[in-house]
């Protein structure tokens, strides 16, 4: 289930889940990772690891992640994508030292407008 790195650190891919969803929920118009309850259904009967709206995928010694995401209206949505890949990649593989292969962003939601 863990990835062993470095000096024997071993990461779990619940640890890798978290630390993307604290990553893509400091960038400004993500409301919350989300995930609907069609997907996490779907991740059970698939046996793929789905946490807070994270799913984490590992191949040939390297991660996959999909973020699913609640975001603001009237958000810019591909430079929002863009600033989410970049800054969730970042993220876990300095923090982590695993190889970040790809990282999905799925808009699952957006927050309506106020008023």
């Amino acid at each position: 289930m863990g990835e062993t790195r470095g000096e024997g650190v071993e990461v779990s891919r619940e640890a890798i889940a978290a630390l993307a969803a604290q990553a893509a929920c400091e960038i400004p118009g993500v409301v919350a990772c989300h995930q609907s309850p069609v997907e996490s259904i779907a991740s059970r009967v698939k046996r793929e690891f789905l946490h807070r709206g994270i799913k984490v995928e590992r191949s040939d010694g390297a991660y996959r992640l999909s973020v699913h995401l609640r975001v603001e209206y009237g958000v810019n949505l591909p430079s929002l994508a863009r600033e989410v890949r970049r800054k969730v990649k970042e993220y876990v593989e300095g923090l982590t030292d695993v190889r970040v292969e790809e990282v999905d962003v799925v808009i699952e939601d957006i927050e309506p407008p106020a008023g």
